[in-house]
C-alpha cells in the first residue's frame, strides 16, 4: 500500500550556503569532458589555416609540472616560409642567410636549392608541454644548377636552414602556449563559481534540503 509523505523542495538559491557548496563541489568533480570540445575544434581549425599537415596534439592541465600543450605535424615549403616572412621584418630575415623570402623562392625555382618539408616531432613522452616536441631542420638539397662561388649555395642552404629552424622553434612554442592558454581560459570559465551557479540555476532543478536533486516526473 503506497505511503504518502510530504517533503519541501528548494531551488538552488534557496538552499543554505553549505549545501550549495557541496553541490558546486560535486559539479566540479563530475565536470563533463565536453567542456573542451569547442576549444579543441578551434585548435584543429587554426592548425589547418597555418598549413600544418598530419596535425595531432596532446595536452594536460592545469596546475601540475609537465602540464601544457604540444603538437606534431608537417609544414610544406610555402607554409614554413610564410611563417618566417610574417614573423620577421626585412632586416631580421636577411640575417637568416638569404636576403629575402623572394630570394629563397628564386633559388628554388632556379633549381639551385630545393626546399622541402619541415617536421615537428615528439621527442619526449613523459610530459606534453611545448618542449616535448621539436622542430626539425627543414628538408633541403642542392639542385642541378647549384652555384659554388662564395658563399656557395651549399653554405647558404645550411646557414639558412639552421637559422630558420630556430625561428620556427620559437613560433612552435608560442603557438603551443597560445592554444594551452585558450584551454585554460575555457576551463576557468566552466569552473568559475558564478558561472556554475548560473548553469545549475538555469536547469530549474528542485533539491531536498540536503541538496539531492528530485526528479519532478516522479512527484504526484
Amino acid at each position: 500500500m503506497p505511503v504518502e509523505k510530504t517533503i519541501k523542495l528548494y531551488s538552488f538559491k534557496e538552499l543554505n550556503d553549505d549545501t550549495q557548496e557541496n553541490i558546486i563541489s560535486n559539479y566540479l568533480q563530475d565536470l563533463p569532458e565536453w567542456w573542451s570540445d569547442d576549444v579543441e575544434e578551434r585548435i584543429r581549425n587554426e592548425a589547418e589555416v597555418l598549413g600544418i599537415k598530419d596535425f595531432d596534439f596532446s595536452w594536460s592541465g592545469f596546475w601540475s609540472q609537465g602540464d601544457g600543450l604540444s603538437f606534431t605535424g608537417t609544414l610544406n615549403f610555402k607554409s614554413w616560409l610564410l611563417i618566417l616572412s610574417e614573423r620577421l621584418n626585412n632586416e631580421q630575415f636577411s640575417k637568416l642567410g638569404i636576403n629575402t623570402p623572394t630570394d629563397v623562392v628564386i633559388l628554388q625555382e632556379a633549381n639551385r636549392i630545393n626546399w622541402g618539408l619541415c617536421k615537428i616531432e615528439r621527442v619526449s613522452h613523459m610530459y606534453v608541454h611545448e618542449n616535448t616536441v621539436a622542430v626539425c631542420l627543414p628538408d633541403s638539397q642542392l639542385g642541378w644548377d647549384e652555384r659554388r662561388g662564395y658563399p656557395s649555395d651549399n653554405e647558404r642552404m645550411l646557414t639558412f636552414g639552421k637559422n630558420a629552424q630556430k625561428v620556427l622553434a620559437d613560433w612552435k612554442n608560442e603557438v603551443c602556449c597560445k592554444w594551452y592558454a585558450d584551454l585554460q581560459e575555457a576551463y576557468e570559465s566552466h569552473t568559475d563559481r558564478d558561472n556554475i551557479i548560473e548553469n545549475i540555476s538555469a536547469h530549474n532543478n528542485l533539491f531536498t534540503v540536503t541538496g539531492v536533486i528530485v526528479d519532478e516526473s516522479e512527484l504526484v
